[in-house]
């Protein structure tokens, strides 16, 4: 036989069965067309993969490269391919880049990434993605629909819940990208623009959802004290609509709070056992990336932007936002300034360096940044226990996800620190199986790979198998991991071989170089 591409004698982790292998793969037309002994066959291209181990190609449940626009900006998503990411899924926590009812639909990207020079030519999700086919794609992409990208599109900065006919024209919005190919809707219940969202317009969408068979995703509304409220919910959204739910970056934040693991994971197991389809990514750091208003009470920031900033000028609603954070979850001082595009001179800088600069306590450090930012201010915040990561990555609910974006390794500090995430989620948790034996590799290659695939209904990838899209990851055991930290962040993983996406190498490791984007959209 004859293949386009051969890996020759691989240690296989289909991504389904028990243990690895010993196996040759052949290659071609995009396809796995055979897995087993192979010798005797010929291909266009031989990859050696002796003492390495050869698995489906990682899919990525929680990507943000729509809301940062780097799928835009870096379509090639260098950052992603290089650590083994061969699908990602966008329009998370809210959020996405169509359908866009009105020009104020797009805003809901602000608190992510400035709109400027942003190259918008689409309104409805089908021309979204028609325009995307355009792109040289380094991974394949799949989208969710954001619930307040489409809210905002109709009732803008208002601060209310949608009326009858506004929920019956989301309901119109939503049919339609789904019939274009968008797997499901997301919420981001934390936002400004989806905090005031009514129960029966929540529960409207979600059925929506289950009726098509589609996903929920649900940045939820509390990590911290209030999580396993949140987490009930979202659950009940879920049950009385029978809507597959996931839950976003899963987490506990804030050391008060990491009590709260074993309920909130109790919570998650008995709504399962009942019948609920529920389960949660999450990725192996102890620092989360967030949007710098969240810190303040939901009140504060109803209304985005232009009412954060009325509230931090009111004197009154100042004292009251200061003495909520003084009493808050959160080690305020901690707090690392990743990016602020309005006013790069914070970046770098901790509120405890920049109260003391300021001499002024956190609390109003917080609230200056803010001000100087126009708000548009992400931060990282290390809140988040070894503990509770290790115990959220074994669960057997558990997929994993980077919550990140794509970029490229040329892409200048002058915009801000990016979370390590993003280029090195998938080898960071490899490399914690090998040095914490937390589980198998096999379990581990699972939960990147089919049990990925299974749970967000992505069809023909994640196995290796014949037949199969030909999504391929090879890598090195003994080397595998992250180099990127919170200070340089744009370093390639190690023990990455080869990434092939749709049949075609995407990368190589002794070129240490990208290279042809093959990545395509996928429908639902």
């Amino acid at each position: 036989m004859t293949f386009d591409i051969l890996i020759r004698n691989g240690n296989v982790i289909d991504g389904v069965a028990g243990k690895a292998y010993s196996a040759d793969i052949g290659i071609s037309g995009g396809i796995i067309k055979a897995v087993g002994n192979l010798r005797g066959s010929s291909a266009g291209q031989i990859i050696a993969a002796d003492g390495l181990y050869v698995a489906p190609g990682f899919i990525d449940p929680q990507n943000h490269s729509d809301s940062y626009m780097t799928l835009l900006e870096i379509p090639t998503m260098d950052s992603l391919v290089t650590q083994g990411i061969t699908t990602i899924v966008i329009g998370h926590c809210g959020t996405s880049l169509a359908p866009l009812a009105s020009p104020e639909a797009l805003k809901s990207i602000q608190k992510w990434h400035s709109l400027a020079g942003a190259n918008i030519n689409w309104q409805t999700y089908a021309e979204y993605a028609e325009s995307l086919r355009r792109y040289p794609l380094g991974t394949n992409v799949m989208g969710l629909v954001g619930h307040a990208t489409v809210r905002r599109g109709l009732i803008g900065d208002q601060i209310r819940t949608a009326t009858v006919e506004e929920i019956l024209m989301i309901e119109k919005m939503l049919s339609d990208s789904f019939d274009a190919g968008a797997m499901g809707v997301s919420f981001g219940l934390v936002y400004a623009h989806e905090v005031n969202s009514s129960k029966q317009e929540l529960i409207s969408v979600a059925k929506m959802v289950a009726g098509r068979e589609k996903i929920l995703s649900v940045h939820l509304r509390s990590e911290g004290s209030g999580v396993v409220q949140a987490l009930e919910e979202v659950i009940e959204i879920a049950q009385e609509s029978g809507a597959a739910l996931k839950i976003s970056h899963f987490k506990i934040r804030g050391q008060k709070n990491y009590e709260h693991l074993e309920g909130a994971l109790a919570v998650i197991d008995r709504a399962y056992q009942r019948g609920v389809n529920v389960f949660f990514d999450v990725y192996p750091y102890t620092t989360s990336w967030t949007v710098l208003y969240t810190y303040l009470p939901k009140w504060a920031y109803e209304g985005g932007k232009s009412a954060i900033l009325k509230n931090i000028k009111d004197k009154s609603s100042r004292q009251k936002i200061l003495s909520f954070l003084a009493s808050g979850e959160s080690a305020l001082g901690s707090i690392f300034i990743a990016t602020s595009e309005t006013n790069p001179g914070l970046t770098g800088k901790t509120l405890a360096q920049i109260a003391a600069n300021q001499e002024v306590s956190v609390e109003e450090a917080l609230l200056n940044v803010l001000e100087a930012t126009a708000t548009h201010a992400i931060v990282f915040d290390r809140n988040i226990s070894d503990e509770s990561m290790t115990a959220l990555l074994k669960h057997p609910l558990a997929i994993i996800g980077t919550d990140g974006a794509g970029y490229d390794f040329s892409y200048s500090a002058m915009h801000g620190l990016v979370h390590p995430r993003c280029f090195g989620t998938m080898p960071r948790f490899l490399s914690l199986v090998r040095e914490k034996k937390i589980m198998s590799w096999e379990e581990a290659v699972k939960k990147m790979t089919s049990r990925t695939a299974d749970k967000m209904g992505i069809k023909n990838r994640g196995r290796i198998a014949a037949g199969q899209a030909a999504d391929v990851v090879v890598f090195d055991p003994h080397s595998i991991g992250s180099r990127a930290t919170y200070e340089n962040p744009y370093q390639q993983a190690d023990g990455i071989s080869y990434v092939i996406v749709n049949g075609r190498v995407s990368f190589a490791y002794r070129e240490s170089a990208i290279g042809v984007a093959t990545g395509l959209i996928l429908r639902s």
